[in-house]
């Protein structure tokens, strides 16, 4: 009872400290609500989005069912034709299995269960004939018997109804039901009896079987493409559909071996499947597909959603560890917050530990108090995270960009125990950034308490044990790992060429901003203590207390600076990593593309009749033969037809959507170089339209587009060259050179002359693609050169919200032939929907979201203890005559700097970091990967919205704490005892 009552006293004790600190614990409180819900969110967004991905696997493998989503079907099969014909009695243990007991091993809600069988083929003849049907007579149709389960339920009556069970007399006919189809094609009526017939051989010898039947009914589905049905419609048109009881009890009890296939079919609900729960639903794949093997062999499982469900369960578990190594750094900083709004509330129970201690309490009673306190402040958390974390993982799957949720997010975020686990560990974690301040103070009894309180604070742990030094090392080393490979990582397989699948790329620039910022809080005492020696030459009371309090007690606002210098350093790096980011993946994709849409395009041949396409030679089938030529007509004067006719290309401005249209065409040949012939390709383009429609970029040619389509104007023989390749060979602009083109059919050299150059060209990835440099030219001279217009693709520019499907099929309609298109914006909206990109921007972006109001959270706390820690001194200085203007000056200054401190060390090593590591995120294998090459861009506008934030901070706690000054007395605090 005694134990009881000590419990139950402990956890009195700590419900009063959180009611008398509630603002201090409603801040922890916040600490804790933003670290456990950005870390529940990563395995609930991982899980949500490659569910999605998993449905798109199953829609593409044809295994998905129209109208939901969450549906799961699967297909079990025994083909008679292949494994050998069954007897009915072979197949009811299977059948017995795979419709009942195996549904419910399976573990999901079962919305259809379905079972297909029919028998081998039979020769179908009209029932009245007088020729024995055993005769060589053609049958009118070869037909086969099969049952199908809730077939009533999907097809619509065209004439009679649905097939009744079958007497057992075998002189009875049995009523079948057949398709629109088969009763069109031999004339088949409601009510008509037919005869089918069959050889066969069996044990005792040839044997044959005569069948009658009636036809019941013609019907129709009601809508081909239901999830009922596993095979198209279609594939009934030769089968005589009767009642199940019919097959089970008449077919069965005249054949031997009457079932040549059957199907079980299942449709269930899988919108409860989750990554953790994978594994065990593909184990009890495995399981019902033995048993039904082992209850009739070659029984297998031919449709099913196994093999996504493997690749579904590591995927999430990859991108989950994949993305907590990525928030290592914003978690990092939330534990800081935490540590920080802890020390504020330890260092103001002190003096209350203390005097526990010196009466008698035990420092496992104060770390029990500590440990009550720091478990109810995580449990309410942790309930308010729980929802939270579902909204956060939504906004994952809405993230665009950095800061940006424009994206449409539909996912299907669920909260299992795994996420609820992780929110547990969390926690735990936690609670030891709340104790373990608590069990330092209570080393100390109130006499120990006074003594150390006299004491100089002392400088910060990192700082004794030098931490700050020691993470140079790696930070310097990574540095010049960077600089030696050219990449944060060796470009050696997959996951290295990928910038969503390194954290490392990540955790290193985390790790100098680290160093540097705890380099610069170890230097920043000297630096203040310079000003504070150039302060003393000034007449500014308030200015000169300011830097000596900042030179002297550097350990206690060490832990906000970091907070600031540190959110606002990688809140730098990750805006202009993601700016960057952005915008080469727009670049990327339009180099890849060449302009918004590139369309293959084929034109027409003369000889193959109006509004036909394709290569010359093709004949229509109403083209005549053109007359014989006069032999004596000099063959020069034959004028020979153009090999195409093209429609022209200003047709496609009749699209409404397409603003402009350029013809490009691609033309193979060799270049005389040194004695030697070298492979090229030559590029021809319309120097008046390509402007119009190309994505051109500062930096692919000294000069600009418009000066390069001006040198192809000035020469209709002129072309633009790669500059490595003129470097390479000792050519220079104005050189003449001579080219071969396979075109023309001929080997005799066409003299070009080289008008300008350029070191990138969309579409063109340099010789390592394709071993082969690049010139461009006049299309229209090089036409003329070949003998005429040949194929070309069309390069166009189109409006923002176009829809190219339709694109290419209001051209086809103007009889432009497009073959293929392909769409920079449709590659760049793709990329923007890959999870591993929408959750490392989605992770950084909340996570930045919730450091930086944290942030701001902890500068005022700061700015108020700190306030309240030093009303003994602020009212000794007012008492001795400092004006209320000087000690605002005073905490003004101090906060002032500290904040600018803040900003502008945490700006430059966001900016540092960012210029020494972002050149480097280009990384990846193959030619395409490097080209074009990064632009680094610093978000300063990012940069700018921070600063407003802080500067709201700065104004915001400057008034409170001239509020706190005007309402200081004088002989409140100047008193005998503790601080207020």
């Amino acid at each position: 009872m005694n134990f009881l009552l000590r419990i139950w006293a402990t956890f009195l004790i700590a419900i009063r400290r959180i009611v008398a600190q509630r603002w201090l614990a409603l801040a922890t409180v916040l600490g804790l609500v933003a670290s456990i819900t950005l870390i529940m969110s990563i395995p609930l967004y991982a899980d949500a989005v490659y569910y999605r991905v998993l449905q798109e696997e199953l829609a593409k493998a044809g295994q998905g069912v129209k109208g939901d989503n969450n549906a799961f079907t699967f297909l079990f099969r025994n083909i008679g034709s292949i494994y050998g014909v069954k007897d009915w009695e072979e197949i009811e243990p299977v059948d017995q299995y795979l419709s009942g007991a195996a549904v419910e091993q399976l573990g999901l809600p079962a919305q259809q269960v379905i079972r297909y069988v029919k028998t081998d083929n039979f020769r179908l003849f009209p029932a009245n004939t007088s020729q024995s049907y055993a005769s060589t007579q053609e049958p009118l149709e070869w037909v086969s018997f099969s049952a199908l389960q809730g077939f009533d339920e999907h097809v619509t009556w065209l004439e009679g109804g649905a097939p009744a069970p079958a007497s057992a007399d075998p002189a009875d006919a049995i009523e079948v039901a057949v398709t629109a189809p088969l009763a069109e094609k031999i004339g088949i009526q409601v009510g008509e009896p037919f005869m089918t017939f069959r050889a066969m051989e069996t044990s005792a010898g040839p044997r044959t079987v005569q069948i009658p039947v009636v036809v019941s009914g013609i019907w129709t589905p009601n809508d081909p493409d239901d999830a009922f049905w596993f095979y198209r419609p279609r594939a009934f048109d030769q089968q005589l559909m009767i009642a199940e009881a019919s097959f089970e009890g008449r077919i069965a009890s005249l054949l031997e071996d009457e079932v040549a296939l059957i199907v079980w079919y299942w449709i269930v609900d899988g919108s409860n499947v989750n990554a953790n729960e994978a594994p065990r639903l593909v184990a009890r794949i495995d399981q019902i597909t033995q048993r039904a093997a082992t209850l009739l062999p070659n029984t297998r499982l031919d449709s099913s959603p196994y093999d996504a469900l493997k690749k579904y369960q590591a995927s999430a578990q990859l991108l989950t560890v994949l993305l907590y190594a990525f928030s290592i750094p914003i978690v990092a900083l939330l534990i800081a917050f935490i540590g920080l709004v802890v020390g504020l509330a330890v260092g103001r129970q002190r003096n209350e530990i203390a005097v526990l201690r010196s009466r008698g309490a035990t420092a496992t009673q104060v770390a029990a108090v500590a440990f009550l306190e720091a478990a109810i402040l995580g449990l309410v958390a942790l309930a308010i995270a729980v929802p939270l974390s579902a909204w956060v993982a939504q906004a994952f799957g809405a993230t665009r960009s950095f800061l940006n949720f424009t994206l449409d997010s539909q996912l299907r975020v669920q909260i299992t125990t795994a996420p609820l686990q992780v929110g547990l560990i969390a926690v735990g974690v936690t609670l030891l950034a709340q104790i373990l301040p608590s069990i330092g103070a209570a080393r100390h009894t109130i006499v120990s308490y006074k003594q150390e309180l006299a004491r100089t604070v002392a400088r910060p742990w990192w700082q004794r044990a030098w931490l700050d030094v020691l993470l140079l090392i790696p930070a310097v080393y990574g540095i010049y790992l960077v600089r030696q490979q050219g990449a944060i990582l060796s470009q050696v397989g997959a996951a290295s060429g990928d910038i969503f699948e390194n954290p490392l790329l990540i955790l290193l620039p985390a790790l100098v901003a680290l160093a540097l910022t705890l380099l610069i809080l170890r230097l920043l005492p000297l630096l203040m203590a310079l000003i504070a020696w150039i302060a003393a030459h000034t007449n500014s009371v308030g200015f000169l207390l300011a830097t000596r309090y900042l030179a002297r007690e550097p350990g206690l606002y060490s832990t906000p600076l970091v907070l600031l210098m540190l959110t606002l350093g990688l809140s730098v790096f990750t805006a202009s990593l993601a700016q960057t980011l952005d915008n080469h993946l727009y670049d990327q994709s339009y180099y890849a593309v060449g302009a918004d849409a590139r369309l293959v395009e084929l034109g027409a041949a003369p000889n193959m009749g109006e509004g036909s396409f394709g290569p010359p030679g093709a004949s229509s089938a109403e083209s005549t033969p053109a007359p014989q030529s006069d032999q004596s007509q000099s063959s020069l004067t034959q004028i020979t037809e153009p090999a195409w006719v093209f429609i022209p290309v200003d047709e496609h401005l009749n699209v409404e959507e397409i603003e402009a249209a350029a013809r490009v065409g691609k033309f193979e040949g060799s270049l005389q170089v040194q004695d030697r012939w070298q492979p090229i390709t030559l590029l021809g383009i319309d120097r008046i339209d390509f402007p119009k429609v190309a994505f051109w970029r500062h930096d692919f040619a000294s000069a600009s587009l418009g000066a390069l389509m001006n040198s192809l104007a000035i020469a209709n023989d002129g072309v633009l060259m790669e500059r490595s390749m003129m470097h390479q060979y000792g050519l220079r602009v104005n050189d003449t050179i001579q080219v071969r083109l396979r075109a023309t059919g001929s080997n005799t050299p066409i003299p070009m002359r080289i008008v300008g150059d350029f070191r990138y060209f969309p579409r063109w990835y340099s010789p390592a693609e394709e071993g082969k440099t690049l010139l461009v030219g006049n299309l229209d001279w090089i036409f003329e050169q070949t003998g005429g217009e040949r194929p070309y693709d069309v390069w166009v520019k189109t409006a923002p919200t176009i829809d190219y499907e339709q694109m290419v099929r209001d051209l086809r309609q103007y009889e432009i032939a497009v073959l293929d298109y392909q769409a920079a914006p449709v590659r760049v909206a793709e990329e923007l929907r890959r999870p591993e990109r929408q959750g490392l921007f989605g992770v950084l972006s909340v996570g930045f979201l919730a450091s930086a109001l944290l942030t701001v959270l902890g500068f005022l706390l700061y700015a108020l203890f700190s306030f309240r820690r030093r009303f003994i001194e602020l009212g000794t200085l007012r008492a001795i005559g400092l004006s209320t203007r000087q000690l605002a000056i005073f905490l003004s200054c101090e906060l002032a700097f500290l904040i600018l401190l803040g900003l502008g060390a945490g700006t430059a090593i966001g900016a540092l970091i960012s210029d020494l590591f972002i050149p480097y995120f280009q990384i990846g294998s193959g030619p395409t990967a490097n080209i074009p090459p990064f632009t680094v861009e610093i978000a300063w506008f990012a940069v700018t919205r921070l600063y407003v934030l802080f500067g709201a901070l700065f104004f915001v706690a400057f008034l409170v704490l001239i509020v706190l000054l005007m309402r200081m007395k004088v002989f409140q605090a100047i008193k005998l005892g503790e601080t207020v």
